[in-house]
């Protein structure tokens, strides 16, 4: 009985894990991801370059100590921040996850979802954030309402499906001000994603739930890049 239970419970997740994401997230193989050619981050003229190209569907690790510049190198993949010299960014479409989701006044998730033109009916929609953890009444809920880890999944939700879905996701510190529930949440829904991310986090025990592909780990040296 118990490996009946057991069996049926990994069904439901299966399923669950195949409903949130739409095929157009998957990243081919040898489609190149990443790229930075001699970037050097605008907070430090005297930092060595940073020479990295990631291809497929990675799980980037970034890791170091406070104000090494963890933050500043996601930001310059996003092309929030322009290096001094090189280059750097990602070359597929790609969503900043954070719990700052930007809306438009009071609007909800499925509100902000239209605003980015989902492809997906109502209907449908529904099913999907039930899935991911919002029920009807945070559905309608102004984002701005809406707990952290209720904001995290709310921008989860944006990222996998609006009009073009992203197939790399930034995540700067997504476990920040996050319970052991949200946080417990967050990796469950991330588990199944056939995406790359790049993940900047404290948080040991997420980072390694996220099964890391890579660890960009800064050195006195400069950034090394490891392969697991």
């Amino acid at each position: 009985l118990d490996d009946a239970v057991r069996a049926a419970a990994q069904r439901v997740t299966d399923d669950a894990t195949t409903a949130l994401v739409l095929p157009a997230s998957a990243v081919p193989p040898g489609r190149t991801v990443i790229a930075c050619d001699g970037a050097v981050p605008p907070w430090s003229p005297s930092a060595p370059p940073l020479d990295l190209v990631l291809a497929g569907p990675v799980r980037l690790a970034v890791t170091g100590p406070n104000g090494c510049g963890k933050s500043t190198l996601l930001k310059m993949l996003a092309g929030l921040l322009a290096p001094l010299a090189g280059t750097c960014g990602v070359r597929v479409p790609f969503a900043w996850l954070d719990q700052q989701l930007p809306s438009a006044g009071d609007a909800d998730v499925l509100q902000t979802l239209a605003m980015l033109d989902t492809p997906l009916a109502q209907g449908e929609l529904r099913a999907r954030l039930a899935l991911l953890g919002l029920d009807a009444a945070r559905t309608t809920t102004p984002l701005a309402r809406l707990s952290g880890g209720e904001r995290i999944k709310a921008a989860l939700a944006c990222a996998l499906w609006r009009r073009t879905p992203a197939q790399l996701l930034l995540l700067d510190e997504p476990t920040n001000h996050l319970d052991l529930a949200a946080t417990g949440a967050l990796e469950d829904a991330l588990h199944g994603w056939p995406g790359a991310l790049a993940v900047v986090s404290h948080d040991s025990h997420f980072l390694a739930a996220l099964a890391p592909t890579h660890t960009l780990a800064w050195h006195a040296t400069g950034w090394r890049l490891e392969t697991h």
